[in-house]
């Protein structure tokens, strides 16, 4: 029976101290009655999937409900675009500060404070009557999901210590991120054909009821030692950098990437983050540890999660304005179009933890990239009369196993070799790495269809040359997995 540290710990009476090849950990364990490591494990990681999903599915959930806004509440067209933008840029901007209080702090209570502001900024976005309280809504969101997100990932990957049960969890990982992506847009539609708000309001109820299940189930850590005096200059530098680098992005996007406020963004960026690497190589308590990004699995990891999101974000947002404004879906219609992809996610997600034991990441990934690539030839071809069964079912089915087998495999490379000490930061770094890769991949591709449009092409057109840019994405996906990521693993000794 393999029982884990965590589950065992101050269980009874302290036995005599021995040796063992695990570190005594320093998360406390509630008061509540044994039950199986297995259970417990699963418990937590039921907790902090679902605590993941709510903060995915709000990135695209807001997707095809921008027309009833602009109805409903009077909003102008640049605000209509910040009803997204300002949760990408608040979500992926803080994200590394939100890792570094999640390893100084308990992680269970940064995840609840993370919560707390997640379902706050979800009230105000349901009783919004207005876009000054809506988006004050959603930066809240935006907020309490860089806290969240680190926290919940970082909980989940010092819950499962040995690789290959830590493989298999972040698979359900990876696998959630791709199904609330799809997910928001199929409730999204759904949900807004009756009203909108209550897309909002769904999260508040899920919300508390999470929060409590959390202070409950999961143990609180505390640091190990004293906790580190405070690194002000990084966490200034470190901070306005990334939200100076995903607002020039978002920007760009918007206004095109001539626009000197995108201009001024991103040269501030720049600067601020070569400032922050000076700090950090300096400081005595890091914010980011800079030896972090030299560990191969760390940055391999990272710029994997960066591409595939800059896939998987401008696939969600172009393929609704397809339907909707090519093919003149209704919003419901939109999202039971989307389907399929969540049923062949969850059809395959088992399969992915078998596939990576046996043949590495390397396999999944590689094949993963090619179905997506897969889904761009045919939406580069895509016509203005396309069929359901024809264009619309393959593409999303091939949609969902491509993502799934690429999303499921990212993460077990990018946290194999993760800490006690530096799980939240690891974690922060790959989910900024998925912000920031899927708002520049929206960028650049909203960029392409914005010039087509300008100069007289069709929507159909405009979209399908948003498609075909993508295809550099793949490109550098399909290296990254190909010379990134290891081959066949090596047998993990010890396992019982």
């Amino acid at each position: 029976m393999s029982i884990d540290a965590h589950d065992t710990a101050r269980t009874g009476p302290a036995p005599a101290p021995a040796k063992s090849p695990t570190k005594a950990p320093t998360l406390q364990q509630p008061t509540a009655p044994a039950v199986p490591a297995t259970v417990k494990r699963g418990l937590v990681l039921f907790l902090v999937a679902t605590a993941q999903l709510i903060c995915v599915l709000d990135a695209t959930i807001a997707n095809v409900m921008l027309p009833q806004l602009r109805a409903d509440i009077g909003l102008s067209a640049t605000n209509l675009q910040w009803v997204m933008n300002i949760y990408v840029v608040l979500f992926g901007g803080l994200m590394l500060l939100g890792g570094r209080l999640t390893d100084v702090f308990a992680r269970r209570n940064v995840l609840a404070v993370g919560l707390v502001l997640f379902t706050a900024g979800s009230l105000l976005c349901t009783v919004a009557d207005g876009s000054g309280l809506l988006l004050s809504g959603r930066a809240l969101q935006g907020i309490g999901a860089a806290a969240l997100s680190p926290a919940a990932l970082s909980i989940l990957v010092t819950t499962y210590p040995e690789p290959d049960q830590r493989a298999k969890a972040l698979g359900i990982w990876g696998t959630v991120m791709g199904v609330g992506a799809s997910l928001g847009t199929l409730l999204g539609g759904a949900i807004t054909d009756v009203d909108w708000r209550l897309a909002f309001l769904i999260n508040v109820p899920i919300g508390a009821v999470l929060l409590f299940a959390c202070l409950v189930y999961i143990p609180r850590s505390a640091p190990t030692g004293p906790r580190p005096a405070a690194d002000v200059a990084g966490g200034v530098t470190g901070t306005l950098g990334l939200l100076s680098l995903v607002f020039g992005i978002v920007q760009a996007g918007t206004k095109g990437w001539g626009d000197t406020t995108a201009l001024t963004a991103l040269a501030a960026a720049v600067v601020l983050l070569a400032v922050f690497v000076r700090v950090e190589s300096t400081a005595k308590a890091p914010l980011l540890p800079l030896s972090l990004l030299r560990r191969k699995s760390v940055a391999t990891g990272t710029v994997a999660q960066l591409v595939s999101a800059g896939l998987m974000l401008p696939s969600f947002f172009m393929l609704p304005q397809y339907m909707q404004m090519v093919l003149h879906y209704s919003p419901l219609e939109v999202g039971l179009a989307y389907i399929p992809t969540s049923l062949a996610m969850l059809g395959v997600s088992g399969a992915v933890p078998v596939l990576i034991a046996k043949y590495g990441p390397r396999v999944p990934y590689a094949i993963g990239t090619v179905l997506l690539a897969g889904v761009l030839v045919l939406m580069s071809n895509a016509p203005s009369d396309a069929g359901y069964w024809s264009l619309l079912l393959p593409v999303t089915a091939l949609l969902g196993v491509g993502l799934v087998l690429c999303l499921m495999t990212t993460p077990v490379v990018g946290t194999r070799d993760a800490t006690e000490e530096d799980a939240g930061t690891t974690s922060a770094v790959l989910n900024a790495a998925g912000e920031i890769g899927g708002a520049l991949g929206l960028a650049v591709t909203a960029t392409v269809v914005a010039s087509r449009l300008s100069d007289g092409a069709s929507l159909t057109d405009a979209l399908q040359r948003g498609f075909l840019v993508l295809f550099i994405w793949v490109a550098v996906n399909l290296a990254i997995g190909l010379f990134g990521f290891g081959g066949r693993p090596k047998e993990t000794p010890g396992k019982s």
